[in-house]
């Protein structure tokens, strides 16, 4: 009987990928063990090998982008060959739907059983943010993340960016999904989201996980975010994808993946301009500093060491002004910790909901 090769789930985040490379033909001998084909998404690539000796076929073609747990290929064994075991749950987990919420399309997925957490990724991403995460790590709850609106794949929507917007759409969103109060779990102006429904709803809050974020960012700062909004509006996603490549990751983690590093380039110009334009500006104009003291549920900030856009001692002045609060620092790391450091994100956050 054929063995199937499938398209894994390579993170919590992930519903679809890109096949990006076979290292064979199609009625290839092939051995187990071997690599047979290259496989993407827009946070991070892997390498696929055969489960058993025997001959391929090839069933999606290079370049093509399919769901998880799609059939890429198929194995006809040898005679006697024996299968090698394949590593549990690479492929399980559901894809992504389409929901309304607060009249607007959100593109999210939801997985597990248990106390909800919520991800809530960062300006010009996606909730392919999270791919990184090992989905293990979070046994007994239910893991939601989303596409924030006008990134991703959920819907594009003209006029300008506000978090009260945002915020109106997460609360929809959880009212949609029935959950009552969530653990979340911010990057970037995804925690500012965060803050902004803790501080107006902190009944529907159990916990915030801030990472690389600022209640407010300094003139110079602020600066050249409007600078970027000011140059995609007129050049596009182009005009600024390398400069937030570098404001995005640590020159050592650049040169380290840079097949990573250019599928995330990608994605961003695949971003609608409009849309990251009017939330670059809203991210520039944000100043949650007077929220910070009203919070009252147990908040952990986790920050790269590295991190150029919201560097440490913006994060150590956010954990300051809210009671109680955790600070992590993350050695070797920039402002994408989810993408940089996925496994002490992994642990810090699962330890902490």
């Amino acid at each position: 009987m054929p063995i199937d090769v499938i398209m894994p789930k390579m993170g919590m985040g992930m519903s679809e990928g890109k096949l990006s490379r076979w290292q064979v033909q199609d009625g290839d001998s092939v051995e187990a063990g071997q690599v047979v084909l290259e496989v993407e998404t827009d946070k991070a690539t892997a390498e696929m090998t055969a489960d058993v000796d025997g001959v391929i076929s090839v069933v999606v073609a290079e370049g093509e982008v399919v769901d998880v747990g799609t059939v890429l290929g198929r194995i006809e064994p040898a005679e006697g060959a024996v299968v090698k075991p394949r590593a549990g749950g690479a492929a399980e987990g559901p894809s992504a739907e389409i929901l309304q919420a607060n009249g607007i399309a959100l593109n999210v997925q939801q997985t597990g059983e248990g106390p909800a957490v919520v991800f809530i990724h960062g300006l010009s991403s996606s909730m392919e943010l999270w791919t990184g995460l090992d989905q293990a790590g979070f046994q007994g709850r239910t893991l939601i993340s989303y596409d924030l609106r006008g990134h991703g794949r959920s819907e594009q929507t003209p006029g300008a960016h506000t978090l009260r917007k945002h915020t109106a759409d997460l609360v929809a969103l959880l009212e949609t999904l029935g959950v009552e109060q969530a653990s979340l779990v911010g990057h970037s102006l995804g925690a500012m989201i965060a803050v902004e429904l803790a501080a107006s709803r902190p009944e529907s809050v159990r916990s915030l996980s801030l990472l690389s974020t600022t209640a407010a960012f300094p003139q110079e700062t602020r600066n050249t975010l409007f600078e970027l909004a000011s140059a995609a509006s007129f050049g596009g996603m182009e005009g600024i994808a390398d400069t937030l490549i570098e404001l995005t990751f640590r020159p050592a983690f650049r040169d380290a993946n840079p097949k990573v590093v250019e599928a995330i380039r990608r994605s961003i110009l695949s971003s609608d301009a409009a849309s990251i334009v009017a939330a670059t500006r809203m991210v520039a104009k944000a100043d949650l500093r007077p929220r910070l003291g009203s919070l009252n549920c147990p908040t952990q900030v986790l920050v790269g060491s590295e991190d150029g856009l919201t560097p440490p001692d913006l994060s150590r002045q956010l954990a300051d002004a809210i009671e109680g609060a955790q600070l992590h620092e993350l050695p070797d790391c920039g402002h994408a910790a989810p993408v940089e450091q996925p496994a002490p994100v992994t642990r810090l956050l699962a330890e902490f909901v």
